[in-house]
């Protein structure tokens, strides 16, 4: 910019603030201290920073006790930067400062790729796998230091952390920067954010000061759903996230059913979910062109139906979990995508290169891959126990499970195909399918044929059924997310049932007035992985 080859002309360099030598990705404290006659109260203090590259991050300051100010930054690339001075100082405003910064194998942050995935800033992929960590302040640093190295060891890329209400943001920055050493990203969620718009843009540009420059994901509320006006706060808060963060940490919420209903309020690009059932999770991958999050995961069949919809798991604790990072890392999982060409299980795939299909019954499976050479293996979920099989060759694979005692992993994929890819690095090897929702005004396939009345009753609610127009094999099985709205209200849909039959339950906490007018949906995706959504409109009465 011209600003900093017109001040390096003009003034000279302002000498106190400086991070020598840190290395890319790792954070730097700025330290300025007023003098006796300066106030603290009205300060501001921020810091623009021009990398080699020429990329600007604009910093702001936080008050690190009565008179003492800090901008805290990560570099990331290495090199020299320079950096300007905004301030209410006279002393402070318009200076300019330098420092070098190292080079660093470091990966850099986590950001959104590939339609439904994650890469780091060195372009290559990112397996996202997270856990909670409970009362993490509350905790004494001693265990807390424990804690967090079994969590590395067990091979979790993220944990999840919530700042309570009064948080000390200094010891949550100590030990966001103690997990972050473990090269594990902190996924930082909020207990409270305050409901006065004033207090909260205060809030939220302390908490962005403090922990912007660490290898953190912004994740909500832990269940959005529950908080009185939780969209309108969620909303003001992501704006004021993307104003504040130059790093642009991906954004999402956490949700008892699923935050995708709050996509369309422009802050969030990472989607979470409560519930594993495919009839939400799965769906709704057909629908967002976003990564999605899993988080209500306690066992083999959670993790691995999650697997199954297209999500990241981002709950669960034990083996299994380890299980499935060793698994996964070892493929592209960056380019799969879920894959409907199979029966008797659940599939993913990167056609014509790898297939895994997820058996949670164990019984006969058949699966429609290209015509190639396959290498074959049942994988145990549960201690990650291979046995590998003769391989095939061929366009259609059938097999049943070496036993029927437990779920398992089918894996099948060209081993060779792989490694010669990874030679020759490209993050997509094709493009990413987006599909388009076929809705009923269009190619009428399926039709809501109850509730019959127009008039609903939330206090009696009624039967719900889709039926499809003409049974067909791609409508034997059918994945159907049922959601409602009041779009008056302004709370965002939430999911009421699932699958072809159900009960119209409207929650009330999305119902302001009456009477109103609900609008019900049915998204489904049949087993071609093809994506409708069927509306109807009806009055809502108590």
């Amino acid at each position: 910019m011209l600003w900093a080859l017109l001040l390096l002309l003009s003034l000279p360099l302002f000498a106190q603030p400086t991070c020598p030598a840190t290395p890319a990705w790792t954070p730097c404290d700025l330290v300025f201290d007023l003098e006796a006659n300066e106030k603290p109260d009205p300060v501001e203090l921020r810091a623009e920073f021009r990398s080699p590259h020429h990329k600007t991050y604009l910093m702001h300051a936080f008050r690190d006790g009565d008179r003492r100010f800090v901008i805290r930054f990560s570099p990331t690339e290495g090199g020299a930067w320079d950096y300007r001075l905004t301030s209410s100082i006279a002393r402070f405003d318009g200076k300019l400062g330098q420092f070098n910064a190292a080079e660093s194998d470091a990966p850099g942050f986590v950001k959104v790729a590939n339609v439904h995935h994650f890469q780091t800033e060195n372009n290559r992929p990112h397996l996202w796998m997270a856990t909670s960590v409970e009362k993490f302040l509350a905790m004494p640093r001693v265990e807390f230091d424990a804690l967090i190295a079994a969590r590395a060891k067990e091979k979790f890329t993220h944990l999840r952390v919530t700042l309570d209400a009064g948080a000390d943001l200094s010891e949550v920055a100590e030990r966001i920067r103690a997990i972050n050493r473990h090269g594990v990203t902190v996924d930082v969620g909020f207990a409270v954010i305050p409901d006065d718009w004033k207090e909260r843009e205060r809030y939220i540009a302390d908490v962005v000061a403090r922990l912007a420059a660490f290898n953190i994901t912004w994740a909500g509320f832990p269940a959005y759903e529950l908080v009185l006006r939780g969209r309108t706060i969620l909303k003001d808060a992501g704006a004021l996230l993307q104003k504040f963060d130059p790093y642009r940490h991906p954004r999402t919420t956490m949700a008892e059913g699923t935050s995708a209903a709050l996509a369309g309020d422009g802050w969030m690009d990472v989607l979470a979910y409560g519930p594993t059932d495919a009839n939400i999770g799965g769906v709704e991958h057909q629908f967002y062109p976003s990564p999605a999050l899993a988080t209500g995961i306690a066992n083999t069949h959670d993790l691995w139906n999650a697997s199954m919809n297209g999500q990241y798991p981002a709950g669960g604790l034990g083996v299994y979990m380890t299980v499935w990072y060793d698994f996964m890392s070892g493929n592209r999982h960056w380019e799969l995508e879920p894959f409907f060409m199979v029966d008797g299980g659940r599939g993913l795939a990167l056609d014509g290169v790898e297939y895994i299909i997820y058996v949670e019954k164990p019984g006969p499976v058949e699966v429609a891959l290209e015509h190639h050479g396959y290498d074959v293996t049942w994988i145990n979920p549960a201690n990650g126990e291979r046995l590998k099989q003769k391989g095939y060759s061929g366009e259609r694979f059938t097999g049943e499970p070496p036993d029927r005692s437990h779920d398992w992993v089918l894996h099948i994929s060209r081993e060779g195909e792989k490694n010669g890819m990874l030679k020759s690095y490209k993050f997509e090897s094709r493009a990413v399918p987006v599909q388009e929702i076929t809705l009923a005004g269009e190619k009428p396939v399926f039709d809501i044929t109850e509730p019959e009345d127009n008039e609903v009753s939330l206090s009696h609610p009624p039967h719900l059924a889709l039926k499809p127009r003409k049974e067909t094999r791609a409508t034997r099985f059918l994945l159907v997310e049922w959601t409602a709205e009041i779009a008056a209200d302004g709370e965002g849909y939430r999911v009421i049932g699932t699958g072809r039959e159900g009960t119209l339950k409207v929650p009330a906490s999305i119902v302001k007035n009456f009477p109103a007018v609900l609008s019900l949906h049915a998204n489904i995706v049949n087993a071609n992985g093809k994506a409708y959504m069927v509306d109807r409109i009806f009055r809502l009465v108590p």
